[in-house]
């Protein structure tokens, strides 16, 4: 059952907020100067420089304040501190970096995990990258008064020293057994003990990691470029290639897709199916991944109008994904079939959200309505831009259909619509967005009762149980029929609806190489140059 929560959680919510917006603006949205099809694999040669296009400025550069996402901070948070282990969404697994392992303590129930980190790192500032220097900084994102966004992914969590300096014990108040997948996407970049000592709003603007690249003096000149330069200590030898990389803001993938195909940009992230197309046409360098969620509506389950969960699944009868991919987005996208990606192995397209069925969308709104006699009004809210706009109109044509139904449509700024998805007052139903190498943390933090990171206010004991096993066991077989309990009472409830699968895509330019993703579309730095 559905019901309100604490403002204080609320007001946490907004990392997801913020993240899913950037990534809907990024997706809003031409001849080569080379003939050369740009390739991901290769061994770069050493120097060099390259231009990277992000989807907005750097809010702060500390490993406490920004969002991780590869469409927020992601990116330039791993060129400065490295990362602990990260996914592998290729291959679903988790690979070790910073760390030499992680993993369960036998017998333990997965509630005590090892973490075990490289000898012989430094940050730059010199200071020791040890196990100490983990603890310090997930015990700083757990103090409140830090406002750390992956506060969170510390709460039960309890570390101490182990057997040496480079072992950290890890004790968690509940069972997880994919632990290691938390750490990747919420406590993976570690800054230096001595820099948080400092004080961590120092920190946000002169941020001392173990990275492949530091911030040098007058290196970030806010509104325009963040320069960093490669880090001469850095612990693999020979590593990064390149001599800098330089960020710059783009928040339209069209507009990052043409710089790149004129040489005046050589490296980012793309998130919509349109402008893929684009960057394949165009013959850039392209190398995507198969996440799961994607682009969807997610409904105000506490209250108004789409506390019902009859007016819910009313709403997500009346469209169709394959109507959206048309007119939306020009038929180039994936039409989704559910919260999984259709290439993964939790997918099943018997289990496909029901949509398109105009005439039970208008039984169940009649018995809502009394027949038209009760009208309601439902508040339907999104980040502006125009294929956004367009999926506006599409909704509140096809709705209304459906008499005693209006639908009141407001797309607005960014930071507008965070404010506004954060308040369960401030909308029934808005447009948001999931990008998920796996369902650990990402779906779960989006529709477990109680997490910060959920969706709309949901609560449903079916959807925890579903979670919980999926979360407490690494077995495919168990993981598969867990995460199909999830989908079967998601189609039931109807929380939430996903029309067009995730698109995410590293794009690059002829010149450069090395290329891999991480995460949810992060670059690896320590393998991408220019090519000799």
């Amino acid at each position: 059952m559905a019901h309100a929560r604490p403002f204080a959680l609320r007001a946490r919510r907004r990392t997801a907020a913020v993240i899913a917006a950037l990534g809907l603006l990024a997706a809003a949205g031409c001849g080569s100067e080379s003939s050369e099809t740009p390739s991901a694999a290769g061994t770069p040669k050493s120097g060099g420089s390259l231009d990277i296009l992000a989807t907005s400025d750097a809010r702060s550069l500390d490993p406490f304040l920004p969002a991780y996402a590869a469409q927020a901070d992601g990116n330039r948070l791993a060129a400065i501190y490295d990362s602990l282990v990260w996914t592998n969404p290729g291959t679903g697994s988790v690979q070790p970096q910073l760390a030499e392992s992680l993993a369960p303590v036998d017998g333990s129930g997965n509630k005590v995990w090892k973490l075990r980190v490289r000898p012989n790192v430094k940050f730059t500032d010199g200071t020791n990258f040890d196990a100490a220097a983990v603890k310090i900084n997930w015990d700083t994102h757990a103090i409140p008064t830090t406002n750390s966004r992956q506060r969170d992914a510390t709460v039960g969590l309890r570390t101490e020293i182990g057997a040496d300096e480079y072992e950290l014990k890890i004790f968690l108040d509940k069972p997880n057994s994919n632990f290691d997948r938390l750490v990747a996407r919420s406590l993976a970049f570690i800054a230096s003990p001595k820099a948080i000592a400092e004080g961590v709003q120092k920190l946000a603007e002169h941020p001392v990691g173990a990275g492949p690249f530091m911030l040098p003096e007058g290196g970030w000149v806010k509104g325009d470029h963040l320069t960093l330069a490669k880090n001469p200590n850095y612990w693999q030898q020979g590593k990064p290639y390149l001599d800098s990389i330089t960020f710059r803001a783009e928040t339209s993938g069209t507009t990052t897709v043409d710089k790149i195909e004129k040489g005046k940009a050589d490296l980012g992230n793309v998130s919509d199916a349109q402008t893929l197309k684009r960057a394949r046409d165009a013959g850039i360098g392209v190398e995507s991944l198969a996440l799961s969620g994607g682009q969807l509506l997610s409904f105000d389950t506490s209250e108004g109008p789409t506390a019902d969960p009859d007016v819910r699944r009313a709403f997500v009868l009346s469209l169709s994904s394959d109507e959206i991919n048309k007119r939306v987005y020009g038929g180039m996208g994936s039409p989704a079939r559910g919260i999984f990606n259709q290439t993964t192995s939790l997918a099943n397209p018997q289990l496909s959200a029901p949509e398109n069925k105009p005439q039970q969308a208008l039984e169940l709104f009649d018995k809502v309505t009394e027949n038209g006699s009760k009208p309601i009004r439902i508040k339907f809210i999104a980040p502006k831009s125009g294929p956004i706009d367009e999926l506006g109109r599409y909704v509140k044509e096809k709705v209304e259909k459906n008499p005693g139904v209006t639908v009141d449509f407001e797309s607005t700024d960014l930071a507008e619509f965070v404010k506004k998805s954060n308040l369960a007052s401030a909308f029934d139903v808005k447009v948001s967005q999931i990008l998920a190498d796996d369902p650990e943390p990402v779906v779960y933090q989006y529709l477990h009762k109680g997490s910060p990171g959920n969706c709309c206010f949901y609560s449903d004991d079916v959807v925890d149980k579903a979670l919980d096993d999926g979360r407490n066991t690494t077995d495919p077989i168990k993981r598969r029929a867990a995460y199909t309990q999830l989908q079967l009472q998601l189609n039931r409830d109807m929380p939430l609806w996903v029309y067009q699968e995730a698109v995410v895509s590293g794009v690059f330019g002829t010149g450069v190489t090395g290329v891999q993703l991480s995460n949810d579309g992060i670059f690896l730095f320590d393998r991408i140059g220019k090519k000799d």
